[in-house]
């Protein structure tokens, strides 16, 4: 039974029960306007939650012997109607689901407030990133905004405007991933039409129709903020507010920061456009915008003004390079959601199954391919080609990083501890690295434990689905290597450490990255050199026969030239413990 003393305090203490004993607080992570943010434990599934409390600053005070938050100079009909917008906002995103959207897992009443859980996420705002480091280089900034923007599209569908996009409501996870938060200001909208909506708002990053209750809105009023929470991480500074911008100029972002790109200025430009019919109607139409596929047109906003027609340049290579940081944020970036792509994107969706927002999945259409090779470099043949048949699974799009494998064994046996140039690793550094020197039976227990965490059935693939996807499933253009090349170009081997799980590789087919190279991979198979051999059935095959070594497959970052064909697709390799270079990737079934 929990004791009480007679301290005062405001927050719920270390060790408080919520949920009818489902969550146990551990300590205060924050407090705001609205409410007092806990880490906490989820007892049922043993995994650390977030749990934000509904408590108005300077107007609740809380009883200390039971817990109850009692009102003090607000009357219960205003509390209640600031509690229940609360308690919309966590069923509204309790509706949605994308991989940069923070997540809402329960809601409830209790000590005459209510509460809801959210997965815990490592990290920082971009907004305190800013600060302490300055202005981030473009192609960082350029992979968060594509992230938030994708996510804003997918709210956008539904009807839903954010209200509050600023760089203190996004977080960056230590695998480099944005994710929206706070949808306390989130409202239903129609396009275009004017709507009665309280004036919230925040000063730099709101627009104009934002300071008027009766106004209309749309997808642009969200685009406006997108820009200017561009502007401020290339800056550092606060973009003037909206309300000042009608008498006075703003500074364009390449006036301050001068690194700037054009095509990235005027997007921005365009993006915070005062009036809201000049700005880009859809978050489409800013992507393109951005990747500089679809240059905008400004317009002077002076009296007077006229549009101002700004040269089309075919400026390929930083559509290039923006296209590269999307792809590498290994996320559902806008993309994705064209309807029409250009020759050599890799077009993907992704899921996060693990709860926390750290480890992106792609769907593998299941089907038929050929599997092995003909006999290489004279060695014997122990995988001639022969068909095999799968049925459809979820794969890691990265390899398992360090920073999953500690949040879920809590250790880290990993042995790459320091960069190329003998200097110390950050633990954001640390935790983005692929987890290795971990034995096929440590797998099976980090397995075990993901698994009563989530509630799910992750695996180590067989070495027939890892072989398919490598090569692209269905979508396979027959290549010799996992990069969707007959050339090893990209793929990180010849080197003394591996490389982050998303870093400046080249996908295959599918959008898998690393599958040759960084590090090898362990597969639930034993390995046997006749396995493929022998008239099995071919149908979802997996070796069970005990032996002393498990099926090791992609090579690592340890390879050279002279073993480029550990790196290939069909190159079958074998272990029997734990390697400085191998680490592993999850499956999962529906």
């Amino acid at each position: 039974m929990e004791e009480y003393n007679d301290e005062i305090y405001k927050e719920l203490q270390s060790g408080m029960e919520l949920g009818g004993g489902k969550y146990v607080i551990e300590k205060k992570i924050g407090e705001g306007g609205f409410g007092i943010t806990y880490k906490a434990i989820q007892k049922g599934l043993n995994r650390i939650v977030c749990i934000k409390e509904y408590f108005l600053a300077g107007r609740c005070v809380r009883n200390t012997f039971n817990r109850t938050v009692q009102l003090q100079g607000i009357n219960e009909e205003m509390f209640e109607k600031y509690r229940q917008a609360f308690v919309r906002e966590a069923k509204t995103l309790a509706t949605l689901r994308h991989p940069n959207i923070v997540e809402v897992i329960d809601v409830f009443d209790e000590n005459n407030t209510s509460y809801m859980v959210m997965p815990f996420l490592e990290g920082r705002s971009l907004q305190s990133i800013v600060e302490k480091n300055g202005p981030l280089p473009v192609p960082d900034a350029v992979n968060f905004i594509a992230q938030i923007t994708n996510a804003v599209g997918y709210i956008h569908e539904r009807h839903i405007l954010h209200r509050d996009i600023k760089p203190d409501n996004i977080m960056i996870t230590a695998d480099c991933k944005a994710i929206l938060i706070d949808f306390g200001s989130a409202r239903q909208f129609e396009q275009d039409k004017t709507q009665v909506q309280t004036a919230m708002l925040t000063h730099g990053y709101a627009p104009t129709e934002q300071y008027t209750a009766n106004s209309r809105k749309g997808s642009y009023t969200d685009i406006y903020a997108i820009g200017a929470t561009l502007y401020f991480v290339l800056t550092g500074h606060v973009p003037l507010e909206a309300a000042a911008r009608m008498t006075e100029p703003m500074a364009e972002p390449k006036e301050v920061n001068p690194g700037i790109p054009d095509e990235i200025n005027r997007t921005i430009m365009k993006a915070m456009q005062i009036k809201a019919e000049n700005r880009h109607q859809t978050v489409g139409e800013f992507m393109d915008d951005l990747l500089n596929i679809k240059p905008s047109e400004l317009v002077d906003e002076t009296i007077g003004g006229k549009t101002v027609i700004v040269e089309k340049t075919k400026k390929w290579m930083w559509w290039a390079i923006g296209v590269a940081v999307l792809a590498v944020a290994g996320l559902s970036v806008w993309l994705a959601l064209r309807p029409k792509v250009k020759v050599g994107e890799v077009v993907v969706k992704t899921e996060d199954f693990t709860g926390m927002g750290v480890y992106p999945m792609i769907w593998v259409e299941g089907g038929t391919f050929m599997m092995g090779d003909s006999v290489q470099n004279g060695e014997d043949e122990d995988c001639p080609p022969h068909s095999v048949d799968l049925d459809g699974f979820w794969i890691g799009q990265f390899e398992v990083s360090r920073g999953l494998w500690r949040k879920i064994m809590d250790n880290d046996p990993s042995e790459c501890s320091q960069k190329p140039d003998g200097s110390s690793l950050t633990q954001e550094e640390v935790d983005a690295l692929p987890v290795e020197n971990v034995s096929h039976d440590e797998v099976e227990e980090f397995i075990a434990r993901l698994n009563e965490k989530t509630g799910r059935k992750f695996a180590l693939p067989s070495e027939a689905q890892w072989e398919y996807a490598a090569r692209g499933g269905n979508k396979s253009k027959g290549h010799k290597f996992a990069n969707g090349q007959d050339t090893p170009g990209g793929i990180k081997y010849k080197q003394d450490s591996p490389s982050r799980t998303i870093s400046d590789s080249k996908p295959n087919e599918l959008g898998i990255y690393h599958m040759s190279g960084n590090v090898a991979e362990w597969c639930r198979d034993f390995y046997a050199d006749d396995f493929y051999l022998a008239k099995l059935s071919k149908r979802n095959p997996v070796n069970s026969m005990e032996s002393p070594w498990f099926v090791v497959r992609g090579g690592s970052f340890d390879d050279d030239d002279e073993s480029l064909e550990n790196l290939t697709v069909f190159h079958r390799g074998y272990g029997e413990t734990e390697q400085y270079d191998i680490g592993i990737r999850l499956i999962m079934v529906k």
